[in-house]
């Protein structure tokens, strides 16, 4: 089972729905949230950082599907999955809606690690998302 935290924007990329730590980047670059809740968004993306190995650069190895993949947590991923609910209630609580999408199969997979995938999506997963 993989777990995917989504916001409303598109990403033009991909063109499904931005990703949780995209809604975040967004949400601080926006400068508009109070100090404490600024400080803990920080602080979560820091512990992401430093606990999460960055999928971004196997992208460059399949070109070809690299433009339209997206990433997903394991479910298995609890310290991850925990950390991305905190960052949910930190978005939401400044007026970012947050959708949690599951599923047992995320699309053609080009890089795997203990925590998270990055998948294009299958026609049918693209469809949810």
């Amino acid at each position: 089972m993989f777990i995917r935290f989504v916001s409303g924007e598109i990403d033009r990329d991909s063109h499904v729905s931005v990703g949780v730590f995209c809604a975040a980047f967004d949400l601080i670059d926006e400068a508009r949230l109070s100090e404490h809740d600024r400080a803990e968004l920080v602080e979560l993306m820091h512990w992401f950082d430093r606990h999460l190995k960055g999928p971004f650069e196997h992208r460059l190895k399949s070109r070809r599907r690299a433009e339209r993949s997206i990433c997903w947590f394991k479910a298995n991923a609890h310290d991850y999955v925990k950390q991305a609910w905190k960052m949910t209630r930190i978005l939401e609580r400044n007026d970012v809606l947050v959708w949690v999408i599951k599923s047992r199969r995320a699309g053609y997979i080009i890089y795997e690690d203990e925590a998270q995938i990055v998948a294009e999506p299958f026609a049918d997963v693209r469809q949810v998302l």
